[in-house]
């Protein structure tokens, strides 16, 4: 596979033309989405790690496997938007992820 970076270009369409202060929420609300996505991974991957029996293994690595790569989609969205700001927002205090 290709190293390069990955752009997702729809988004770079999408936000064309819009206010700074809008693609800053987008992407608060992007990154916000993605700690979501890892701490849900990381609750998958220790369910996969601590099942005993075969059949549910299957089905805790499948569940880790969805969880990766749905972290991974949302890395793409994040950084794509965070090139599209040109810079790293603040990120408020107060909400838990």
């Amino acid at each position: 596979m290709d190293n390069a970076k990955i752009v997702l270009r729809p988004l770079i369409g999408l936000l064309v033309g819009q206010p700074k202060d809008v693609i800053e929420r987008l992407t608060i609300e992007a990154i916000t989405k993605h700690r979501c996505f890892v701490s849900e991974a990381e609750l998958a991957y220790d369910r996969f790690k601590n099942k005993l029996e075969e059949m549910e293994v299957s089905e805790a690595q499948e569940a880790y496997l969805s969880s990766m790569i749905a972290v991974h989609a949302q890395q793409t969205v994040v950084s794509t938007m965070l090139d599209i700001l040109g810079y790293i927002p603040p990120m408020p205090t107060d909400k838990a992820h």
